[in-house]
C-alpha cells in the first residue's frame, strides 16, 4: 500500500508555520521507518530542497506551493500519479482526491483565540478547515488535549479523530561540546532561548519582560524563528538577539548550550520545541497551557505565562541544582515520544482510511 504526505511547506524559504512543516517531515520519517514489506510513502513537495529532508519517502511528487492551484487541481493529479491509497494533508484538503484524505489539524486556535490572527488568515481558515475536516475520512490530532479542543471547536465526532504524536528528530540529543560551537559561531554565551515562528500566541513580550526582571546583564534573550503575523512589532518590543531561521544542526546546538529554553506560548496543540529541547538535554521553562503539560510532564518547569510567572520559572531553572535535574530528566521524557509509536499510529490511521 502506498500513501502520500503533503510536504509542500518543507524547505519553504518564506515565513510560515514551521511546526506544520516539521510535523510533516517527522511523519514521513516515521512512516518510512515503520512501513511493512509492501508499504511505502510518497511526499508531495513544492521545493527541490525538501528531497534531502525527507529520507523516509520512497519518492517525491512535485506540486505548486500556491494553495489554490495545489488544492484545486495539482494535488489530485500528483496523488493519482503516485498511486496513493490514502493521503495526509494539513488543515486544508484538496477539492477532489482520488484516494481518502486524512487531515492533520494541529489545533483549533483560530476558533479558540481569533484575536491572534489577521483578518485575512481568519477568513481563509474559517472557509477551509471546518469543511476539510468534515470531508476527511479521519482527522489527526497531535495530542489528547488537541483532540478534545479541536472536536469541541469544530464539532467533530471524537470517534473520527486519531492522536499521532510527533517524535523528535534523532539529531536532538545532548552534546557537552555544543557551548563552544555556539560561542564561536554565533557569539552567545549565557542565554535564554525561544524557538518558533514569531506570532502573538508565542508570548515573547512577556518572556522579554521576564528576562529583564531577572536583572542579570550577562543573560541574553535569543530568539530563533521566522516572523509570522505581527512578528516585526513583536521582535522590536522583545529586544534581545534575533537569530532568524536556523538549520537543525545549529538549532540542536542552541538547545544544548542554552541556560534555559523558554516556551511561554499561550496555547499549543503540542509544542514541538519543548520536546526537542528536552531531547537535547536543555532545562525547559514552559507555559502551563494547552498540550504543553502533556508533553513536558515533570521534566520542565511549568508556569503561568505572565511576566511574573515566567520570571519565577526562569529563576528556578537557573539554579544549578534545578538545572542539573532538568538536564537529566529531559532526554528520558523525550524518549517516550518515539518514531516507532508515531509511525505505527499513523499507519493504523491510514490503513483504516484506505479501508
Amino acid at each position: 500500500m502506498r500513501v502520500a504526505v503533503d510536504c509542500h511547506m518543507v524547505a519553504q524559504p518564506r515565513a510560515g508555520d514551521a511546526g506544520n512543516a516539521r510535523y510533516a517531515q517527522a511523519l514521513v520519517r516515521a512512516l518510512g521507518a515503520t512501513a511493512g514489506p509492501r508499504e511505502e510513502v510518497a511526499a508531495l513537495i513544492a521545493h527541490a530542497e525538501a528531497v534531502g529532508l525527507l529520507p523516509g519517502a520512497a519518492f517525491c511528487e512535485r506540486v505548486p506551493e500556491e494553495n489554490v492551484r495545489r488544492l484545486a487541481r495539482d494535488a489530485a493529479r500528483a496523488l493519482a500519479r503516485a498511486g496513493a491509497r490514502a493521503a495526509v494533508f494539513t488543515y486544508a484538503a484538496p477539492l477532489r482526491s482520488p484516494c481518502p484524505v486524512v487531515l492533520a489539524v494541529h489545533d483549533a486556535a483560530f476558533r479558540l483565540h481569533p484575536e491572534w490572527f489577521s483578518r485575512r488568515d481568519l477568513r481563509v481558515l474559517e472557509a477551509v478547515v471546518p469543511r476539510s475536516a468534515r470531508r476527511a475520512r479521519l482527522v489527526l490530532a497531535l495530542s489528547e488535549t488537541a483532540k478534545a479542543d479541536t472536536c469541541a471547536a469544530l464539532g467533530l465526532d471524537p470517534d473520527r479523530v486519531r492522536v499521532v504524536m510527533p517524535a523528535p528528530d534523532p539529531r536532538f540529543a545532548p552534546d557537552p561540546t555544543a557551548a563552544g560551537r555556539v560561542r564561536d559561531r554565533i557569539g552567545l554565551d549565557r542565554y535564554v532561548l525561544a524557538v518558533g515562528d514569531v506570532h502573538p500566541r508565542k508570548n515573547l513580550a512577556a518572556l522579554a519582560e521576564a528576562v529583564r526582571r531577572l536583572g542579570d546583564p550577562a543573560l541574553t534573550l535569543a530568539i530563533a524563528g521566522r516572523p509570522g503575523h505581527g512578528g516585526a512589532d513583536i521582535l522590536a518590543r522583545a529586544g534581545g538577539v534575533w537569530l532568524g531561521p536556523v538549520d537543525d544542526e545549529t538549532l540542536a546546538d542552541l538547545y544544548r548550550a542554552a541556560a534555559v529554553v523558554a516556551y511561554p506560548s499561550l496555547y499549543e496543540g503540542f509544542g514541538l520545541p519543548v520536546l526537542e529541547a528536552m531531547a537535547s538535554g536543555a532545562p525547559v521553562v514552559a507555559a502551563r497551557r494547552g498540550a504543553i503539560p502533556e508533553v513536558a510532564g515533570d521534566a520542565g518547569v511549568l508556569v503561568d505565562p505572565t511576566p511574573e510567572g515566567i520570571a519565577e520559572g526562569l529563576r528556578a531553572a537557573l539554579e544549578p541544582a534545578t538545572a542539573d535535574r532538568l538536564r537529566a530528566a529531559g532526554p528520558p521524557r523525550a524518549a517516550r515520544f518515539t518514531e516507532r509509536a508515531m509511525g505505527e499510529a499513523a499507519w493504523a490511521a491510514l490503513r483504516e482510511a484506505a479501508g
